[in-house]
């Protein structure tokens, strides 16, 4: 017994000591912490909190976002905080530096949100303005990043008419078009760079994009911001990370066409005897349809951390077929960017460099249209197995012969790079003054080849040997920029100052050559040279250059008093070559304001069911200016050769009129809005908007003398539109296990032509969107002062006569045959711009599984069906016709070659746009993989629709000739896509 007692008394001993040691190197491994913290965006943050975790020792950053923590354990943890961020908590590890980069907390109101050459937070902000994050962007694949906010932003409108074709984009409109021939596209801003090519980048890359929707938030983009303003913020490294992580992210997406257009069968072809019986059975269409088409996308990244700064670099692959047999795409992509600051962090470095190779193959989307018309009984094939190739009617093509032995290609070259150079002059307490100089370079380069061989269609009816093309293209941009920036803060005040001044320069350059007549294809178009037609003084030759300047001065000032009171004032004084000699510079003011209610004294009692409520107000003028170079001066243009005693010589023609007056177009644009929260779960917005596009760009009839050459472009229409928004957000499951958040986006917006001449250049009105054929001289559209624009312009339908031949009502209301009618009989048929979009998107997260489903929908327009008018009825020529001509339309004989309501529909829609189902993986702590997510998404699963031609969200609707839903539109398709992202320590 006294030995055990002796024995423990021994062990507790030596415990005893062993604790004593491990407490005292414990004590003495304490080390002093420094370092900076800042948002995304690269601006420091006054007045986070940096804790040692577990304790009370804890320090708030200064004026310039630094912090000093004394005594902090080597093996601790420092927990940062800053309202409107997620906590972070950083391993120390021994280090006496950790810089912090804080992330947005999306579910604050109080999100600090990127603006046009700086960020506020959310409480903030007096325009309308709204900011989706990388955490809320559409997955799955796409063909443009810009896809990634398809029904995020009420106002924004995405569409994509050709989703399964690779080397399709998307068109983009915020608000409505307002522009006759200026362009009605937002203004791209990728981190700084103002009309930056956003498919230079992987999406992955994109950290947020934020949409400036009233003039009051683009006017500082001066004559660019008239059709709103998307800012692109790109990742940046780990600042204050735990030494470098990898990032893989990639999917493989597999569409599938749906919706065939149903034609005549062989069998049902030859009862039509509409053409003669050439004995086959051949489904054109499927024959140049892929059963799917795939799009594999591959993403890795790595992020870290350096003494005094941060890094990122990533690299990517993408490889994309079409769902026609020929189209492909295949993408390298690769980025790097780097943030570093020296001399006791007041001279901040940041750079950037993105680079993409993209070589494309080209189909021709206009065979499927032909494919669809192809008499069903005609061969692929001759006997001997070359291409068989009709004699009749004129100019007609094998399809399958068109896309196989055709090859046409280009290749691309994307450059986006940027250097930031930030000086912080001097702070204090409640000042602080800090400088940014910046230089930008766009550059984007195109190649493209085509070679048609000797056997092909073209050459067949051509009648030479063949055709090879080459054209270079490119595009370039500089830019230098300088901004001084004043911030003065206390407990009352807070005041933001920028000025700031911008040099831009846009140039681009083009050559063209053409040659036909070869005696051998394999050479395609290397052998251009060597064509007969270039001997023989008949090839096509031609290059050209445009440059222009553009160079802006301006300044802001944001004012927030208690946050009770926001208020923001902006002037841009901007100048550019492209304008005429007496109108080169204009001015372009804003100015907002908001009211934020909650914090006043009798709301106190409301502030658990109301946590904002924002009214605000904003007024702006902002430009558009999208025209090309030198339309201001006089310009010539070559014309024919003519023959001369002593040789040819080449002649000279005025090509356009001196405009001494040509400017951008103004729009004068008044917004009202209301932001709140009610109860933490509803919040939103509702806005009404006023925007009157002045000066608008059209080329009139130049009278002759005084000008020389026929039109000339000039400033004289004016537009108004006029619409409201309404975006809501609710938390359905308020504290529960599973988590439903659903929103709603909605629209509504009309725009008017309220002036279209002056003294001197008159027009009653204006005729757009010819119709497609020979010798045609209609048009779909015509816009009138007083009118709605995109709207219709042809005759009433009003039945058939005995014979099936369309009847329309004349300017009495009197039935008359279409081909009888006269202009005078023409009114408005419809409109093909939708009125209402609408977006309903759900979110339902439980445990490690995630739900998001989107719908969209548009209504309130008309679809001119194209495919109806130009096959879709018995007499539409001898090709082949949709089955409908002999069932649904078996009544009606031929169109007439009219334009009448009888092809006319509803483009009302409602869709199931996307779906997506994600799995978190649970990982143990500590693992060498820190977060894996698996997820499926899926694409256009169904439409509700009382349209009868191609899916209505394909067809064009946005610009000022909307709803035309061209025969030769792409297949439609449903897309799924299998997709996982890995981070590693």
């Amino acid at each position: 017994m006294s030995m055990s007692l002796k024995n423990c008394a021994l062990r507790r001993s030596v415990l005893l000591l062993i604790g004593l040691l491990t407490m005292s190197l414990t004590t003495f491994a304490q080390i002093t912490v420094t370092g900076t913290v800042t948002d995304e965006t690269g601006e420091t943050l006054i007045g986070a909190t940096v804790m040692v975790k577990g304790t009370s020792m804890g320090v708030n950053t200064d004026l310039d976002g630094n912090f000093t923590l004394n005594n902090v354990p080597s093996d601790g943890i420092l927990t940062v905080s800053y309202v409107g961020y997620e906590p972070q908590e950083v391993e120390v590890k021994g280090r006496t530096t950790i810089n912090v980069m804080m992330m947005n907390d999306t579910q604050s109101l109080d999100e600090v949100v990127v603006i046009g050459y700086g960020s506020l937070s959310r409480r903030e902000l007096s325009s309308s303005i709204v900011q989706v994050s990388k955490d809320d962007f559409q997955v799955g694949a796409m063909n443009n990043p810009m896809e990634m906010l398809t029904g995020k932003v009420a106002g924004l409108n995405v569409t994509s008419d050709a989703s399964a074709n690779p080397n399709a984009s998307s068109s983009l409109q915020v608000r409505g078009a307002t522009s006759l021939s200026a362009g009605n596209g937002p203004l791209v801003v990728i981190d700084g760079i103002a009309g930056g090519d956003i498919r230079n980048l992987s999406p992955q890359d994109i950290e947020s994009m934020t949409v400036l929707k009233d003039a009051a938030s683009a006017a500082i983009y001066g004559t660019r911001g008239a059709n709103g303003v998307i800012l692109v913020t790109t990742r940046r490294g780990n600042a204050g990370g735990e030494g470098a992580s990898i990032t893989y992210d990639g999917y493989i997406s597999l569409a599938f066409a749906k919706n065939k257009p149903e034609v005549l069968t062989a069998d049902e072809f030859r009862r039509s005897r509409r053409q003669a019986d050439f004995g086959y059975n051949t489904d054109w269409y499927d024959l140049i349809t892929r059963d799917y088409s795939y799009d594999t996308n591959h993403y890795l990244a790595i992020d870290g951390n350096t003494a005094n700064g941060s890094y990122s670099g990533s690299i990517s692959y993408k490889k994309a077929n079409g769902l026609d047999i020929v189209s492909g795409r295949e993408e390298y992509g690769l980025r790097f960017s780097l943030q570093q600051s020296a001399l006791d962090r007041r001279l901040q470095f940041t750079t950037s460099l993105s680079t993409r190779r993209v070589n494309e193959k080209w189909g021709d989307d206009g065979m499927f249209d032909t494919a669809l018309g192809f008499n069903p009984t005609m061969p692929v094939y001759n006997e001997d197995g070359s291409y068989y190739q009709p004699t009749s009617p004129t100019n007609i093509k094998n399809p399958v012969q068109q896309l196989k032995v055709n090859t046409s290609q280009g290749r691309r070259v994307y450059v986006l790079g940027n250097a930031d150079l930030k000086w912080n002059v001097w702070s204090n307490d409640y000042n602080r003054v800090y400088t940014n100089l910046s230089y930008a370079i766009q550059y984007n380069d195109l190649k493209s080849d085509y070679y048609t061989p000797t056997t092909s269609g073209e050459s067949f009816w051509g009648g030479y040997k063949g055709r090879a093309s080459i054209q270079y293209q490119k595009w370039w941009t500089n830019m230098l920029e300088w901004t001084g920036n004043y911030q003065f803060t206390n407990d009352e005040h807070d005041a933001k100052v920028l000025v700031g001044y911008t040099f831009e320069r846009s140039s681009w350059e083009q050559m063209f050559m053409e040659n036909k007549g070869f005696d051998y294809d394999s050479l395609l178009w290397h052998g251009i040279g060597t064509g007969s037609f270039l001997k023989d003084g008949l090839a096509n030759m031609y290059a050209g250059k445009s440059e222009s300047t553009l160079i802006g001065f301006f300044g802001r000032v944001n004012y927030n008093w208690r946050n009770l009171l926001m208020a923001s004032a902006s002037l841009r004084y901007e100048g550019s070559t492209k304008f005429g000699a007496d109108h080169k510079w204009g001015a372009f003011p804003s100015a907002s304001l908001a009211w934020e209610m909650t914090n006043m004294s009798f709301m106190e009692d409301l502030t658990d069911k109301i946590q904002t409520l924002k009214p605000r107000v904003s007024y702006g003028v902002t430009g558009r200016s999208d025209f090309d170079s030198y339309k201001s001066i006089s310009t010539y243009s070559s014309n024919s050769s003519y023959k001369f005693p002593d040789g040819w010589q080449t002649g000279f023609r005025p090509s356009n009129n001196a405009n001494s007056q040509l400017g951008w177009e103004k729009l004068v644009s008044a917004n009202v809005g209301v932001d709140f929260m009610l109860f933490n779960r509803l919040g939103g917005s509702i806005e009404y908007f006023d925007r009157r596009s002045q000066d608008l760009l059209y080329n009139y009839t130049a009278p002759q003398p005084p000008y020389i050459y026929s039109d000339i472009l000039v400033n004289v229409g004016t537009t108004k539109n006029t619409g409201i928004e309404i975006a809501l957000d609710y938390d359905v499951f308020n504290d529960t296990p599973v988590k439903w958040t659903t929103g709603v986006n909605y629209s509504w917006g009309t725009t008017k032509l309220t002036k279209l001449s002056n003294d001197i250049y008159k027009a009653s009105y204006l005729d757009l969107y010819l119709l497609p054929g020979v010798g045609t001289n209609t048009y779909f559209f015509r816009v009138e002062e007083g009118n709605k624009i995109a709207q219709y312009y042809g005759y009433k339908y009003c039945g058939v006569n005995e014979s099936g031949d369309i009847m329309v009502l004349n300017k009495d209301n009197e039935p008359i045959l279409a081909t009888q009618a006269n202009p005078e009989d023409k009114r408005v048929i419809g409109n093909g711009a939708p009125e209402h979009f609408l977006t309903w998107s759900n979110d339902i997260k439980y445990k490690n599984w995630d739900l998001s489903l989107m719908f969209n929908g548009a209504f309130g327009f008309d679809i001119y069906n194209m495919r109806k008018y130009g096959m879709g009825l018995r007499g539409s020529g001898q090709a082949n016709v949709l089955r409908t001509a002999y069932t649904k339309d078996k009544n009606v004989y031929v169109s007439s070659g009219v334009i009448s309501s009888y092809f006319l529909e509803r483009g009302d829609y409602f869709k199931l746009q996307n779906v997506t189902l994600g799995y978190t993986v649970p990982l143990k702590r500590g693992s060498l993989v820190q977060s894996l997510r698996l997820y499926v998404a899926a694409k256009n699963l169904f439409t509700i629709t009382g349209y009868s031609g191609n899916d209505p969200s394909i067809v064009n609707q946005n610009g000022i000739t909307p709803g035309i839903d061209t025969a030769s539109s792409y297949p439609e398709s449903t897309s799924v896509t299998f997709g996982v992202t890995l981070r590693f320590k």
